[in-house]
């Protein structure tokens, strides 16, 4: 039964990811989604989807069509990914000349001057409005689906080869 719901749930899985990807805004964050391996641990079967910041950004936006209510919003704006141009605000802005700046994606990076030149008011750089991809997905998913592949694995189960019956 174990192998049933597992490969059920990487079934599952897959939709889950096919569906997030075709609800992602950028090409980008579409690539940037994978899957995870599906792990088996004290009874409990996971199968989940990941992805990178791409994702991310699709997902929740991005400068000042972000979504405030993204549950990572305030490490990331702690990290030294934030731009400290920024502040508290989401507008995207040119960084300044300081030393130890890393952007989204890790990389070392640099600014001008003092910079906070907004970005977005220029042209430079346009701001994205969340996707919420991932979330829809597993809403769907969640909301009926799940449950109905749950349903049918247990249901096709042949349980009657798996039980002795004696006279006695």
């Amino acid at each position: 039964m174990r192998i049933e719901l597992v490969s059920a749930m990487k079934d599952l899985q897959q939709e889950l990811l096919a569906e997030a990807k075709q609800g992602m805004r950028t090409p980008e964050g579409a690539e940037s989604l994978h899957d995870e391996e599906v792990t088996d641990i004290a009874n409990v079967i996971i199968a989940g989807i990941s992805g990178g910041a791409w994702a991310a950004m699709d997902e929740f936006g991005t400068g000042s069509e972000m979504d405030l209510f993204n549950p990572a919003l305030p490490d990331y704006m702690r990290s030294k990914m934030w731009n400290p141009a920024r502040g508290n605000d989401t507008t995207i802005r040119s960084r300044p000349n300081a030393p130890g700046q890393i952007d989204i994606f890790g990389r070392p990076v640099n600014g001008k001057g003092k910079g906070g030149v907004d970005l977005e008011a220029l042209g430079v750089v346009d701001a994205q409005p969340p996707s919420h991809a991932i979330e829809t997905a597993m809403r769907w998913m969640r909301h009926g689906r799940m449950r109905e592949v749950i349903q049918q694995t247990v249901k096709s189960f042949p349980f009657a080869k798996f039980i002795i019956t004696s006279k006695k």
